[in-house]
């Protein structure tokens, strides 16, 4: 029986994107069906988070509890013991970053735009004693620092637990202490949960992880200090997903909520329950507090809360939002500087089938907030969107016409400091409102080169300037919008799905991202935009890589150039991609660069992709009973008939003959039934092949391991070895070094890990060697022999911090070989 994708994400469904808490009228510990709700599955974060879950959790319904903190045990043990048999690594061990650094161009909807960007940004926090001194914390980009309002920026967190960032704030009375909440609190799967908070006494310079046992799997939306002691701290915490379980087995709302600590971080209280998704502080008294409870499904729970004693008891503020019938879902709070009376609450439509799921359910202000009962007036927001209002800003896309309902997602209000009756409000664009009527700041007709991305997440004030961060990273106006600076500068926060390097050119490589579509590199930081959507895989020619390029968003769109960007022509003809995975795969042959193969729930095969007009495929194997996640062609063979598959649901397939007759290669399964997430053979032997997957040992009991390596691979029944590295998190790729096949190459959710010697003994390469401790993607590497030396090049594409190449430059005469 055939396994769709619908039903994998099923078994996992309480760790999706959406997860845990159900509708009101359900258990709060019992996960709604996502695709049961049409405006939540048919989004595109949705579609990525789903894709990035499913490898994860399989088979499990749910991530293991202390995933990340035990991966990182585990990883201080094997530093303890490195191998001393280990031979160096003549590749060399010190990475550098390539960027993006920023992007340029390519902004979503606007016509001309050839501003910098960079990755998605979670939070804001400025020094209160110095204005020009910002930190923002990127989605799996960890926190950096600017001294300079924005024209430079620093990596503050590379080697700490977690780059994940929700939330910074900095004491009030003291800026060198910094507090961060690891996990992005956006409630998309591609949004890493946490590992507790980090601390700094010295301006960011180290860092103490806080709060592991309370706070592990979650994520932080907000966190504020006292503004006269920096040891009182309340934090809005949230459901995480990457590395977060689900309800079924913890309990449910209990671990999230308000949390409040009077000791700097060293204990801490729960003091409201739920889904905390932000706080407000009166900025005359610190004591009083408004809080949003917004499990995004609807929960009882949910609703907005104020305290008049910091945090020891809470009461829920009756609403117009209560009596509607659609539900409450996520809730965002802005308080008027000027006015701390003034209040306004902006709430996401709950996911539930009634009314306009992920859409604004409504969009209200008090002016009499500290009153026993306020008071509220429904501010229309049809100008915002398609005229009806229940959209919103959050919830149509402005830019393309359409409806995008989304403030699951993106979703942030923020009141002029001088004045009271202006409130921005970001969702998908950015929008003024001036108390009477709206405009869209964000992509302005007028000047759409001026404008900023979209998807807002975080704004926040430095005197009249106001900064947008959002999934393309940062900018700031100083006139309410009408002008926006852009100040992406050196930020590298790219969330790479995929990436290609030039055979020859150390200076060119491709990338597939999150959201910011694939862009080329050339040299220097900056990487231009050259294609849309979220770009996903791509190869370079090999015998004209200069001009001839495929590249692919969501879905497996595939698309080609014979000109080196400067057009892009459909490349799909004969695949039907009805199953095909968010992020798909495709492999092109490395001797013949007509020869393709694709995956969706079968394979596909192309012969002429770039030797014709109008490229053509054929269904060339058997319909699998999952979505095919990984794909590899056997360099030695230069006929391109020696292939090998995997899936999604654990199973691999290899031919020799070209698809004609396939063989199950791992029909005792010694491989787990976990997600194939990459294959390689050994550049020099077919029969040498090695295959990664991901999820956690506890999916498949009495079954470990995350590599596993051929010697026989193109036997009739191939035996299969774990080499695995030792740790217990999702691997994601593996490369083997065509000059020294011994050397192996394997990019996990925590870095990347090395053999000397096939798969033996291994070593990671620790932050000091500069690369941070975030998720690797996709490896590549190349050698190129010319004269009388040899370039290797390996080049690890990360999901948070762009790109970081090795490079090693030795004599042209052949390596000695380490055992294999």
């Amino acid at each position: 029986m055939k396994i769709s994708l619908r039903y994998l994400g099923l078994i996992s469904a309480a760790v999706l994107t959406l997860g845990t808490a159900a509708a009101q009228a359900q258990p709060a510990n019992v996960a709604p069906d996502p695709f049961d709700f049409p405006q939540l599955s048919g989004r595109k974060p949705f579609l990525r988070a789903w894709w990035l879950l499913q490898q994860r959790a399989f088979p499990l319904s749910d991530i293991p509890k202390d995933a990340l903190l035990r991966a990182h045990r585990q990883i201080d043990e094997a530093r303890r013991n490195r191998p001393v048999t280990q031979s160096p690594l003549a590749i060399g061990t010190n990475w550098v970053n390539i960027g993006p650094a920023p992007i340029t161009g390519g902004q979503i909807g606007t016509t001309g735009n050839t501003r910098p960007m960079s990755g998605r940004i979670a939070d804001i926090a400025v020094d209160p004693a110095n204005p020009n001194r910002w930190f923002v914390g990127g989605a799996q980009g960890g926190v950096w620092e600017t001294t300079n309002a924005g024209a430079t920026w620093t990596p503050k967190t590379d080697a700490q637990v977690s780059l994940a960032t929700g939330a910074i704030a900095i004491a009030p009375t003291d800026s060198n202490t910094i507090y961060v909440g690891t996990g992005e609190a956006v409630f998309s799967g591609d949004a890493y949960a946490g590992g507790g908070l980090l601390k700094s006494t010295d301006g960011g310079t180290s860092w103490q992880l806080l709060g592991t046992s309370v706070f592990n799997r979650s994520t932080f939306s907000d966190i504020k200090v006292a503004p006269t002691d920096p040891n009182f701290i309340v934090a809005a915490t949230s459901r995480g997903i990457a590395g977060r379980g689900a309800a079924t087995s913890s309990p449910p709302e209990s671990a999230t909520g308000i949390y409040r600590s009077v000791d700097g971080g060293a204990t801490w209280t729960q003091k409201l329950p739920g889904r905390a998704t932000d706080i407000e502080v009166d900025p005359l008294a610190y004591k009083i507090q408004y809080v949003g409870i917004g499990e995004i499904f609807g929960s009882t729970l949910n609703g907005v809360y104020r305290t008049r004693n910091a945090g020891d008891t809470w009461t829920r503020l009756v609403g117009p939002w209560d009596s509607l019938t659609a539900g409450i879902g996520r809730v965002e709070l802005a308080i008027a500087p000027s006015n701390s009376n003034v209040l306004y609450v902006s709430i996401q439509d709950a996911i539930n089938n009634i009314g306009t799921d992920s859409g604004l359910l409504g969009l209200w202000r008090t002016d009499n907030a500290r009153a026993p009962v306020p008071t509220w007036t429904r501010i229309a927001t049809g100008a915002t969107d398609n005229g009806t209002g229940t959209l919103g800003y959050c919830g149509w896309n402005r830019a393309f016409n359409s409806s995008q309902p989304q403030c699951w997602y993106s979703h942030e209000i923020k009141v002029d400091p001088a004045n009271p009756d202006i409130l921005y409000a970001g969702g998908i664009e950015l929008y003024k409102y001036n108390g009477t009527t709206w405009s869209e700041i964000s992509l302005t007709s007028s000047s759409p080169q001026n404008g900023i991305h979209v998807d807002q997440h975080a704004l926040e004030w430095v005197g009249n300037r106001l900064l947008s961060a959002n999934d393309g990273g940062i900018w700031s106006t100083t006139d309410g919008g009408a002008t926006w600076s852009d100040l992406n500068t050196n930020l590298s926060l790219t969330q790479f799905y995929d990436g290609s390097i030039h055979p020859t050119d150390p200076a060119f490589a491709l990338g597939g991202s999150q959201d910011n579509g694939t862009m080329k590199w050339t040299g220097g930081d900056a990487w231009p935009w050259i294609a849309g959507g979220d770009g996903t895989d791509n190869a370079i020619s090999t015998t004209r890589p200069n001009t001839d390029w495929a590249v692919s968003s969501q879905g497996l769109s595939i698309q080609r150039t014979l000109n080196g960007g400067l057009s892009f022509s459909s490349a799909i003809s004969g695949i039907n991609r009805t199953n095909a995975p968010f992020v798909a795969r495709f492999e092109k042959c490395q001797a013949n660069d007509n020869v393709f193969i694709a995956g969706t729930d079968n394979l596909w095969r192309s012969n002429n992709f770039f030797g014709v007009t109008a490229p053509t495929w054929l269904s060339n194997g058997p319909e699998l009973a999952s979505g095919i996640t990984a794909l590899a062609f056997a360099a030695s063979d230069a006929t391109c008939n020696t292939y090998a598959v995997g899936t999604a649901n654990g199973q691999l397939q290899l031919t020799t003959n070209g698809g004609v007759s396939w063989t199950v290669i791992d029909a005792a399964n010694a491989v787990p039934n976990r997600n194939v997430t990459d294959l390689a053979f050994d550049p020099t032997n077919a029969n040498v092949l090695y295959v990664t997957v991901s999820g956690f040992d506890a999916g498949t009991p009495g079954q470990p391991g995350h590599l596993f390596k051929s010697l026989n691979a193109l036997a009739a029944a191939p035996g299969w070895a774990n080499v695995s590295p030792p740790v217990d998190l999702p691997h994601n790729t593996v490369a083997v070094d065509p000059g020294t096949p011994a050397n192996v190459f394997v990019g996990t959710d925590l870095g990347v890990w090395y053999s000397t010697d096939g798969g033996t003994a291994w070593t990671r390469f620790e932050p000091e060697s500069g690369l941070p401790n975030v998720a690797v993607f996709e490896l590549q590497i190349a050698r190129n022999v010319a004269a009388s030396t040899a370039t290797t090049r390996l080049a690890a594409f990360t999901h948070g911090r762009g790109t970081f190449v090795l490079t090693s430059t030795e004599p042209a005469g052949p390596r000695s070989r380490a055992a294999r």
